[in-house]
């Protein structure tokens, strides 16, 4: 590949991992993913498409973005995630493609699990008063149905698939 085609390339996935990021931080701060970012993830990718010349299987990471978000709209019609979530994660998968799926779900899934054991512990820490109470105290009924800030695992996970994009080149 010219290194034209290829410092574009590299910019259109450094932007990636930088909408990506900022996504997250918007999930922290508020607990909103505008559409802004997830829109924007998913205009770069025809770019990034047309400069690798072909070494993209467009057809396959737009049939698993298609399927991710609707695995996801079943599971937001279920209220069990945002529809924020749902709308940047098939975006992320639209990048991961058939490849790095398995990397991108795996890495999403680990982080959104460790999340939600330190908002576990910060919450019992909360309510135990002093840390001797800590192992005594039970959590509230509803606390798991509090909501998370799943930006940010979303965000990690595809933050490897940049990654992995950038090493592939």
């Amino acid at each position: 590949m010219p290194d034209f085609s290829r410092a574009i390339a590299e910019f259109t996935i450094l932007a990636f991992a930088g909408l990506l990021v900022a996504a997250a931080a918007s999930d922290w701060r508020s607990l909103t993913v505008p559409n802004r970012y997830s829109l924007a993830i998913l205009a770069l990718f025809p770019s990034y498409v047309i400069v690798m010349g072909g070494t993209v299987d467009w057809h396959l990471h737009l049939a698993f973005a298609a399927g991710a978000f609707v695995l996801g709209f079943a599971l937001f019609t279920l209220r069990l995630c945002g529809g924020g979530d749902v709308k940047l994660f098939a975006a992320a998968t639209l990048w991961a493609g058939p490849q790095l799926i398995v990397p991108l779900v795996f890495y999403t899934s680990i982080c959104g699990a460790i999340m939600a054991l330190v908002l576990w512990f910060h919450h019992k820490y909360q309510r135990a008063g002093i840390p001797a109470n800590f192992l005594f105290v039970r959590s509230e009924a509803n606390f798991a149905k509090q909501p998370m800030p799943y930006a940010v695992a979303i965000a990690a996970g595809g933050l490897f698939v940049a990654l992995k994009l950038l090493s592939q080149g």
